[in-house]
């Protein structure tokens, strides 16, 4: 049974281990699992329809208790009782050999039920500090797995492992640049710029991006992908931004809500450089592409958390950081041509990400799961 938050960040590392323990049982005869997801709605619920594996879900009413004063925090009170109500009769229903948490506020329903079952928990921190969420639930954890070595200094020493981030397998494929081009309609010969802010997008990086985006396209090809709600205001603003420009120059920029999976690997295959929001996911997706990138860290990130991270893998000069408060139109530009216009400082970051990768981190936590349901 799979539970965790419902955003990108919790969703592909769930699907990453889903294949990985698929693809462990049918090469060792172990017959064919069937899986399970008990929590929040989740984002993109549709890509685990796509999965080809005995799959089904369940959404859990779902709350979140915040660390500021809120009547929010009253009702959502109800709604925390509901769904560990819910799961309690789930979990029964299906009472699985083993549970993987992804952590969040989402997840507390179905662990809090599993350990009251007494079946084994598997739970997995992304971040360099752990959330509210797995601080609580740790000492109900069989196991805990951690994808910085930072955040172990949080959590139980005893049942704590670094296996660093489930990434899927694909991202450690090699490119198929004539086929990956085509796919998302590049033209010229310029760099390629890919901008990310994040499953949900990000306002500030896609102001940011429409205010240099006349000078950006004169050096380079842009993907942007700026989230389901942003998507028409930024396109709109983009004609605004490029109107009187020349064809080419228009042509240059890629503005998409979401990047699906095949659209995501090409993306980041072709990208010179990538900006991105600095979450687990994007840099374990980036340190596995051996990608140069900018981070800018959200401000506001519970315990700092997103920013943490950023500092964590720019260390060496793996990646450039630029913080929010900083973020001018002037700046952004100036790290830009910094890194596109010097190969040397291009390559060495590429080298030192693809370094900070964790390659076998899916498995060794998918290996965890089989070994506790065959205990």
């Amino acid at each position: 049974m799979l539970t965790g938050g419902g955003t990108g960040g919790h969703l592909f590392p769930l699907v990453a281990v889903s294949r990985k323990i698929n693809e462990i049982c049918r090469a060792e005869n172990l017959g064919e699992p069937k899986i399970y997801y008990l929590g929040p709605k989740l984002f993109l619920e549709s890509s685990l329809a796509r999965e080809e594996m005995n799959f089904s879900y369940t959404i859990l009413a779902t709350g979140k208790w915040r660390r500021y004063f809120s009547f929010k925090n009253f009702i959502d009170l109800f709604k925390i009782g509901a769904g560990i109500i819910q799961a309690l009769w789930h979990v029964w229903i299906v009472m699985p050999d083993v549970i993987f948490s992804k952590g969040g506020y989402g997840s507390v329903a179905t662990v809090f039920a599993g350990w009251l079952y007494c079946i084994p928990i598997v739970m997995h921190e992304s971040d360099s500090v752990p959330g509210l969420a797995n601080r609580w639930l740790a000492p109900f954890a069989t196991l805990v797995a951690v994808s910085f070595n930072e955040a172990a200094e949080f959590l139980p020493k005893d049942k704590t492992y670094f296996t660093g981030e489930a990434v899927r397998d694909s991202f450690f494929k090699p490119a198929m640049p004539e086929k990956e081009r085509a796919l998302l309609h590049l033209t010229t010969d310029k760099p390629v710029i890919l901008v990310l802010g994040g499953s949900q997008g990000a306002q500030k990086i896609n102001d940011i991006i429409l205010d240099i985006l006349p000078n950006l396209l004169e050096m380079c090809e842009v993907i942007h992908q700026t989230g389901d709600s942003n998507y028409k205001s930024v396109l709109n603003e983009a004609k605004v931004a490029l109107d009187g420009l020349d064809g080419a120059r228009f042509t240059s920029y890629h503005p998409v809500n979401f990047l699906l999976e095949e659209e995501y690997l090409a993306a980041m295959h072709s990208a010179d450089l990538v900006i991105s929001r600095s979450g687990a996911g994007a840099i374990f997706e980036i340190a596995a592409m051996g990608r140069a990138s900018i981070l800018v860290p959200i401000a506001d990130s519970p315990a700092d958390h997103n920013r943490r991270n950023a500092y964590v893998f720019a260390d060496n000069g793996r990646a450039e950081v630029v913080e929010e408060s900083n973020l001018t139109p002037s700046l952004l530009l100036s790290v830009i041509r910094s890194i596109l216009s010097n190969l040397e400082k291009r390559k060495t970051m590429e080298e030192k990400a693809k370094k900070f990768a964790t390659p076998n981190a899916t498995e060794l936590i998918a290996r965890a799961l089989l070994n506790l349901v065959h205990q």
